[in-house]
């Protein structure tokens, strides 16, 4: 284990104790890096603490590359990068609006999801919100909702689509508009939250998962979000069954999905 002398910056990070953990990191403010740590290298708490993580990862490697492994040396057990190579990064694939933008332009805000942010950029007057890969896993569920948007996109069921977000050239997510003095849904707002799902299965979509904190409530109506398990289907009895299931969904205390932080609601 030794320093480095280029800066590094954790941007995300998915951590499992009984299996490989993968990390999204800045170098120098410009080069992204996707690393994957062995399991039983480092203690979790360690892992999940940026600078107790920064401090105990061995020199990186020089050169161009992109995506490394750390494990155990054979000989002492000490962390060291077994594997460096420069890949082409899943990307998402679906591009359909005009305007990009530059992740490396954001100013970061609150975290609302731990791939979902306030942000602000150069491109918007107002805060935008973002949602991004943060490790190529994630790709699929990413071009997934873009795709959606596209679909339902002039129908007043979503936020509205700003654009795609991209990091060293390729398409990593998306940004739509903040939606300010709003809250998630309740029993009360069965109705509101009724009419927008409606608007999605007309046109042959199932959202695929309606808990309550996917309806953000205001200014007399819902707006439903969070599209990446969103599917085309043709079956009116399966959107039949989602309609149904809604009123038990705006119902249900277990907290499911409740991680969106909302400016006029503390509930999570």
């Amino acid at each position: 284990m030794g320093d480095t002398v280029q800066h590094i910056k954790v941007l995300g990070f998915s951590v499992d104790p009984s299996d490989e953990s993968y990390f999204r990191i800045l170098v120098d403010g410009k080069h992204f890096k996707y690393l994957t740590i062995d399991t039983g290298l480092y203690r979790v708490d360690d892992m999940c603490f940026e600078p107790s993580l920064i401090s105990m990862l061995p020199p990186l490697p020089p050169g161009e590359w992109n995506t490394a492994r750390i494990s155990g040396n054979r000989a002492d057990g000490q962390p060291h990068f077994s594997e460096v190579a420069q890949v082409e990064l899943p990307s998402v694939s679906h591009l359909w609006h005009p305007v990009q933008i530059d992740y490396l332009s954001l100013r970061m805000g609150r975290s609302l999801r731990p791939n979902m942010y306030e942000a602000s950029t150069p491109q918007f007057d107002l805060p935008i919100v973002v949602k991004f890969a943060q490790i190529p896993y994630d790709m699929p569920y990413l071009d997934s909702e873009t795709s959606a948007y596209q679909r339902i996109q002039n129908h007043d069921i979503g936020p509205k689509f700003l654009g795609h977000l991209t990091e060293e050239g390729r398409v990593i997510g998306f940004a739509v508009e903040r939606i300010t003095n709003c809250q998630h849904a309740s029993p009360e707002d069965l109705a509101l939250c009724q009419q927008a799902l409606s608007k999605l299965h007309q046109l042959g979509i199932k959202h695929g998962d309606i808990n309550k904190h996917n309806f953000l409530i205001h200014d007399g109506r819902a707006t439903l979000i969070d599209f990446a398990t969103a599917f085309q289907c043709n079956d009116a009895k399966v959107l039949e069954e989602e309609f149904r299931g809604l009123e038990e969904e705006l119902s249900d205390m277990s907290g499911r999905g409740g991680g969106v932080m909302l400016e006029a609601s503390s509930e999570k």
